[in-house]
């Protein structure tokens, strides 16, 4: 007998925690039929899964806190019911951008008797609805950077449940190394180091210290063509994030608005740069160490400088410090085999992230 389940993506723009949802439903056998309601057709087109669009007004995406906030998750709550009663039951529904943006999943718990997996991968906020949305999904898989957050939202909701409690579960991402085209170290066809850049523009990846970094390497370098920039951007259009308009050009920086070709981009570059505050996990960090880039991060205590050594498999600079990271920058333009060996010992790293065994009991979870 065929499983039905639902993924419920509201969120209008793509990101890391979609890549994430898709790595988990590439793996899950033929006998789960696997449908998607959402507002983003751009991230699950030529993918195999049955698409189904939620109804979405634009002014409403946006809005996170008041009264508008409620209304909007009950619009979708609304298209939600519709579109179930066209397609009848599911086993489950997946969300996987946290109770909050999920809301209004719980509104429909509150109608129909159904399973709810939710994937926590970022931080969520104290309050009662986060709260809410934790004691009514049956199950939760947690990036370990969320546990203080997910227990602030239980103590702010509910004196009887808590995190202890067998239902939520840690989880790390994971990565398919099959999906990944690896820097070829063999090609001297350029000797130019490229420094890659890759996020959203959220205000808080801080791409503005990316830029403000490589400006100031331009003008103190005393060779410029030893190096190059790219950076690849999501650029969502509301006040969460930053226009690219704002930025002064800058010559040897090339801008790619969201991608198709990142695989290449990213293998043609040297060194990947993470500029985000307290990232939760990373996922371009992690590709990058598969691809065979060497990585700089900030040293904030975030997942990432948690487990990467300085010097060793990663090097790491003074958080939001524009004359610490060109420093860093610096250092891998004098010493290619500095860069090399740390590049070669992150990826080294990767073997441990392999999706099949990071998602395992996510997977498990969806198929029983």
């Amino acid at each position: 007998m065929i499983k039905r389940v639902l993924i419920y993506d509201p969120v209008p723009f793509k990101g890391g925690s979609k890549i994430v949802m898709k790595t988990i439903v590439a793996e899950l056998p033929s006998d789960i039929e696997v449908w998607v309601i959402s507002n983003d057709s751009d991230s699950w087109c030529n993918f195999n899964v049955h698409f189904v669009p939620l109804f979405s007004p634009l002014y409403l995406q946006n809005k996170t806190t008041g009264m508008l906030y409620f209304l909007k998750h009950f619009v979708y709550l609304f298209s939600l019911i519709t579109k179930m009663m066209k397609l009848k039951r599911f086993s489950k529904i997946i969300g996987f951008s946290g109770p909050n943006v999920d809301f209004s999943l719980y509104l429909l718990t509150e109608i129909i008797n159904i399973d709810i997996i939710q994937l926590i991968q970022g931080d969520i906020a104290n309050s009662k609805v986060a709260g809410f949305g934790l004691t009514r999904a049956k199950q939760v898989f947690y990036l370990p950077s969320t546990y203080a957050s997910i227990f602030h939202a239980l103590k702010c909701h509910s004196n009887k449940e808590n995190i202890a409690n067998n239902k939520y579960i840690p989880f790390v991402n994971g990565i398919n190394c099959s999906t990944i085209k690896v820097k070829d170290t063999n090609n001297k066809s350029s000797d130019k180091i490229g420094f890659l850049w890759a996020a959203s523009l959220l205000k808080w990846k801080h791409i503005e210290l990316f830029i403000a970094a490589i400006t100031k390497l331009n003008s103190s370098y005393e060779d410029v063509n030893k190096y190059f920039a790219s950076v690849c951007y999501i650029e969502p259009k509301n006040d969460s994030y930053l226009d690219i308009a704002d930025f002064a050009k800058v010559d040897n920086i090339h801008w790619y608005a969201d991608p198709n070709n990142l695989n290449e981009i990213r293998a043609n570059s040297s060194v990947f740069i993470s500029t985000a505050e307290h990232e939760p996990f990373g996922l371009s960090i992690l590709e990058s160490m598969a691809a065979g880039l060497a990585i700089v991060i900030p040293a904030d205590n975030a997942y990432w400088d948690q487990q990467l050594t300085n010097n060793y498999d990663c090097l790491k600079y003074s958080p939001n410090n524009m004359e610490s990271l060109v420093q860093v920058l610096t250092r891998l333009i004098n010493d290619p085999t500095l860069l090399l060996n740390i590049a070669q010992q992150a990826k080294l790293r990767v073997q441990h992230y392999s999706h099949r065994s990071c998602y395992a009991h996510i997977l498990k979870s969806i198929r029983n």
